[in-house]
């Protein structure tokens, strides 16, 4: 469940992801991968909690029980992306063939705020192949981070793109704080780009129907959406295997509601079209799931 994934900490050794970041940025991605597959062999088997997150998504997404080298190669897929984005932030966007699909919408949006909603499928960061991130002026990109949950990405992003984290809003942020914060961004044609997949510490949440399950979606982002007339796109970065990403965007509301009485019923339709968006990924493209942990409530009974 979601509370599960607020008392885990970010996995991961400093020193080791500090090595493999110079082992990226200096020998290349045919390296980093050579190292990665027994790094994520070791994770696999000593890592049970990870083992059975995996398992208990694919039987969903695949619709049959996974084989264990199946397990394996969701992990690894993980561990790809994860590297790939220090190339992102790095600047070396023309290393990858990003392929992208519905970024007509942005044509409508450049001096006009949104909210872009993605999830922890694939990569955010791809993203930045299209002058969306801080280096560009056209389409501004800020993301709304937990910092204080992730202190690695942080870290890293403060590391490889100084200018990208000196824009990151803070999830952390006291809710009227953080509504301002987020007016003056929306106002100014910023894209706040967000995960709207988990909850931050302080956030409401509501059951909602994904594969197959029940399962906890954060309802603040919604809510902020809403109170600040702003348009809700949905974006997914999706790993297609080597150096291959497509990035595909779908409008989800111009609007979430025009008065109080009807945002409620809003809110709610908005969160089916984007989670129903979210579940044609995930079943077309299972290894780009990287939530690993107890993410429905019923979990348990896959166990």
């Amino acid at each position: 469940m979601t509370e599960q994934w607020q008392k885990q900490h970010e996995h991961g050794n400093r020193f080791l992801l500090g090595f493999l970041t110079w082992v990226a940025l200096h020998l290349g991605r045919k390296a980093i991968f050579l190292l990665l597959c027994p790094i994520v062999f070791y994770y696999f088997l000593a890592v049970k909690s990870a083992r059975l997150a995996s398992r208990n998504f694919l039987t969903r997404a695949l619709e049959r029980k996974p084989r264990w080298w199946e397990i394996y190669l969701h992990i690894l897929t993980f561990a790809r992306v994860s590297m790939d984005r220090i190339y992102f932030l790095s600047g070396y966007e023309s290393r990858f063939d990003v392929r992208v699909y519905g970024n007509e919408l942005f044509n409508e949006y450049r001096k006009r705020g949104c909210f872009l909603l993605t999830a922890h499928i694939g990569s955010f960061d791809a993203m930045r192949v299209m002058g969306m991130g801080a280096r560009s002026e056209a389409l501004p990109l800020r993301i709304l981070l937990d910092i204080q949950h992730n202190p690695n990405a942080m870290q890293l992003i403060q590391a490889l793109d100084p200018e990208l984290a000196s824009g990151v809003i803070d999830a952390g942020t006291s809710a009227p704080s953080l509504a301002l914060i987020l007016s003056e961004a929306i106002n100014s044609g910023q894209l706040i780009g967000i995960m709207a997949d988990r909850r931050t510490q302080n956030d409401r949440t509501k059951p909602m129907v994904f594969l197959n399950g029940t399962a906890d979606f954060p309802l603040g982002v919604w809510q902020f959406a809403s109170l600040l007339h702003a348009p809700v796109i949905a974006c997914f970065g999706i790993f297609k295997g080597g150096n291959r990403y497509d990035l595909h965007f779908k409008l989800i509301a111009n609007q979430l509601g025009s008065n109080r009485k009807d945002r409620d019923a809003a809110i709610t339709n908005g969160m089916q079209d984007y989670i129903s968006y979210l579940e044609g990924f995930t079943r077309s493209n299972p290894y780009n799931w990287f939530n690993f942990y107890d993410f429905w409530h019923d979990e348990t009974a896959q166990h």
